[in-house]
């Protein structure tokens, strides 16, 4: 019985006969179809009923609606609870969660992404300020389907599917659980004062710190005399005391 498959040597075909337009190889006549097809023709034959998704391949179809519209999830990882739609992404998440892996770096800048696409996705939000996925309820703008469907779910349906193992707290996506993690619970403080040892988990808290106590900035302003305070509490502490001797009170700009 003959080998159905053959090896391909310096991008040629043996099916065939013919060089590929690229550096494609492939030992299966079928590889090389769909590669023709998809990457140097455009075609694109299978769409999915429920959105715009388009592919080549009826696999690629087949994965999107289980993973997208059926959220099954075939594949679970060994070190977490994470499952995946495919072998293929359960790999990604492999490498990317738990080996640490980002081997696409942006061209721009020092950011570093796990996969092809993330780096697309940055590229586009960060540098191109492309986000063409818009909200139906309000002006917010995504760069990605997936990005709008979080927004929606979590700013309009008030969801937060993901839980806390060690309190009660609640989130609306993977990245604000993580943060929620590391900052309360593991208390890591990877930001530094450079003017004394105030640190903090949030960047923005170390720049609020600089602007009060090293830069003395008073940002927030009384409404009745010429007092301004670093803080809304000590601008609060003012009001109370000087004007208004604790009567309901409407009184500050930042």
């Amino acid at each position: 019985m003959k080998s159905t498959q053959r090896e391909s040597i310096n991008g040629k075909c043996t099916y065939c006969h013919k060089r590929c337009f690229c550096d494609f190889q492939t030992a299966q006549k079928s590889h090389l179809k769909d590669h023709i097809n998809s990457k140097h023709l455009g075609q694109r034959n299978h769409k999915c009923s429920h959105c715009d998704y388009v592919t080549y391949a009826k696999s690629h179809l087949t994965n999107h609606i289980n993973s997208i519209r059926l959220r099954i999830k075939y594949y679970k990882c060994s070190q977490c609870d994470y499952r995946a739609a495919t072998r293929g992404r359960l790999q990604t998440h492999t490498e990317s969660t738990h080996l640490g892996l980002r081997n696409y770096k942006c061209s721009q800048c020092d950011y570093r992404a796990a996969t092809r696409g993330r780096l697309q996705t940055h590229t586009e939000s960060t540098h191109l300020v492309l986000r063409n996925y818009k909200c139906s309820q309000c002006d917010y703008r995504a760069a990605t389907r997936g990005r709008l469907e979080t927004h929606t779910e979590s700013t309009h349906l008030g969801l937060r599917n993901y839980k806390c193992r060690q309190c009660d707290y609640r989130a609306a996506t993977k990245r604000k659980l993580k943060i929620h993690t590391e900052s309360v619970h593991l208390g890591l403080k990877n930001h530094n004062c450079n003017y004394c040892d105030y640190a903090s988990y949030h960047k923005s808290n170390v720049l609020k710190h600089l602007n009060r106590v090293h830069r003395s900035m008073k940002s927030f302003k009384c409404s009745y005399c010429n007092y301004q305070g670093s803080k809304r509490s000590l601008l609060t502490k003012h009001v109370k005391s000087a004007h208004l001797l604790n009567q309901d009170y409407n009184y500050y700009k930042a």
